[in-house]
């Protein structure tokens, strides 16, 4: 072992991993350099195409986003109950009272294994007030993708006194697909109705007549945590390595999270309030190994996954400060929601 990490250290002090780019290049034979010049020039003619497919996809996302807005604003006017749906000849009236879908979004988030685990018991009635989420993609100066926005719409309620909440994913100009930060709305809860904090009061010491009792608040895990996410450090910031893994954690996650609800319940928020989008979901058995997947028609064991349990999809990489974990693996591909 001893001798195959020193080939390995000798190899990789041979590569030059401690030079610049052009220190190494500038070291390599003449014969070796002129070819791998005519690399880097091929290499930069493929960039530049790749320039050109990044713009115009964005520029076809926002086209179809247009496309796709009129029909999410008549859906949340039926959810919320301002367009009413003519009876049809010969079905029953029912009643009428009963204005929109009640709890049409809090549902939905509810038949998602990633949202539902965020929900708890005292976020369930301040969800029934959730009227429309929306999501609206960020594109830079250069017309690249930068981001997207996530839209909360709440009916007036007894809990906040906001009626929008949003939850902003801004992407890094210079590194594609990498999070730069994560921002939410600040919720104006009304005296009591904090969700998200548990509410201690300690009895004054003996003698103390006059005295009032101490009271402190406690946070506690909530679904409206969502909107105050963790921060990304600046890359300077000198971090430890257990600390930072585990704030590598909560951005992947949080990420994740997001983008699930942009590209999953949003674009289709019926299916999911009926269970047909958990019948599309791929089957995950319980058991002692909850995580092994298997393939719905044969049965047989999906061998896609890497040996250390990572699911197919992979969150997007996150800027970090120093330590391991700063960047995380690319791709902005949501995770999967499985049934409950």
């Amino acid at each position: 072992m001893a001798e195959t990490q020193s080939l390995i250290e000798a190899k990789l002090a041979e590569l030059g991993l401690e030079q610049s780019p052009e220190e190494f290049v500038n070291g390599l034979p003449p014969h070796i350099k002129r070819r791998v010049e005519a690399l880097q020039a091929l290499q930069k003619r493929r960039d530049e195409i790749e320039a050109q497919f990044k713009k115009e996809k964005a520029e076809l996302e926002a086209r179809y986003e247009k496309l796709y807005s009129p029909l999410y604003s008549e859906r949340a006017e039926v959810v919320s109950g301002s367009k009413d749906i003519p009876v049809k000849e010969g079905e029953p009236v029912g009643n009428e009272s009963v204005k929109g879908i009640p709890e049409f979004w809090s549902t939905v988030l509810m038949k998602c294994d990633t949202t539902a685990e965020l929900i708890k018991d005292k976020d369930l009635e301040v969800l029934n007030y959730l009227i429309d989420i929306k999501a609206e993609n960020i594109f830079q100066e250069s017309g690249e993708p930068g981001g997207f926005k996530l839209i909360f719409t709440f009916s007036s309620n007894p809990f906040f006194s906001n009626t929008v909440l949003e939850k902003t994913y801004f992407m890094m100009a210079e590194d594609d697909g990498v999070l730069e930060k994560s921002e939410g709305t600040k919720i104006e809860w009304k005296t009591g109705k904090d969700v998200t904090v548990k509410i201690m009061k300690k009895k004054p010491k003996r003698g103390g007549k006059d005295a009032k009792p101490q009271i402190k608040t406690e946070k506690v895990e909530s679904f409206f945590n969502f909107f105050s996410p963790p921060e990304v450090p600046d890359e300077d910031e000198d971090i430890d390595e257990e600390t930072m893994e585990e704030l590598q954690a909560l951005i992947e996650t949080d990420y994740e999270i997001g983008a699930t609800i942009k590209e999953k319940l949003i674009a289709k928020a019926v299916s999911w309030y009926t269970g047909e989008a958990i019948e599309d979901e791929p089957y995950y058995f319980g058991g002692d190994d909850e995580d092994e997947e298997f393939d719905g028609e044969d049965g047989e064991e999906d061998d896609d996954e890497d040996d250390d349990g990572d699911e197919d999809h992979e969150p997007a990489p996150v800027k970090g400060g120093k330590g391991k974990g700063g960047k995380g693996k690319g791709g902005e591909q949501p995770p999967e929601c499985k049934q409950q």
